[in-house]
């Protein structure tokens, strides 16, 4: 069973394919320039048609859109732009797939794939990385910033990987 993992942010969109706890395809779509949550949602709906997997998912897990202030690093517009997009990239791709799409929280699904949430004095992002890189060889997926440095939005495929290894 192919299922996709979605990791959407205002921005980027991670995504990935797994089948049977193995990776088949991840990355992320960019989606600042993209101005209305309708056009960010088709938008990663056409780039997500592009996969040769798209049409074997029979699960789709999304990451949970936030539902508190990240210690004043997040604003209340944030957050609501978030839920709004969530709500409509999940309702689009149910009906597009007819598929239930499953919202999972951040930490349950970490927990669930990766045994611990987060470690005391790490950021949950690097942890995900770190973890990620010690159990996959995702070398192949991620991108590189035009210096030659790990592209940062790659951690929304990792965390897509992660939505997609829940199911």
């Amino acid at each position: 069973m192919v299922t996709l993992g979605i990791d959407a942010s205002t921005t980027t969109v991670g995504y990935a394919f797994t089948e049977d706890k193995k990776i088949l395809e991840m990355g992320f779509i960019d989606i600042k320039t993209q101005k209305t949550p309708k056009n960010k949602t088709f938008f990663v709906l056409t780039q997500l048609h592009k996969s040769p997997y798209i049409d074997r998912v029979e699960k789709i897990n999304i990451e949970d859109s936030l539902s508190g202030f990240m210690g004043g690093r997040t604003s209340q517009q944030v957050i609501v732009k978030l839920a709004k997009f969530n709500a409509i990239l999940s309702f689009v791709l149910e009906d597009e797939f007819q598929v239930l799409v499953e919202n999972i929280n951040p930490s349950t699904g970490r927990k669930k794939v990766l045994g611990k949430a987060r470690v005391k004095g790490i950021k949950s992002k690097d942890y995900v990385r770190e973890q990620i890189e010690q159990r996959f060889d995702t070398k192949k997926w991620c991108k590189t910033t035009t210096r030659g440095n790990f592209d940062p939005r790659n951690i929304d495929s990792y965390d897509a990987l992660v939505m997609s290894l829940c199911g």
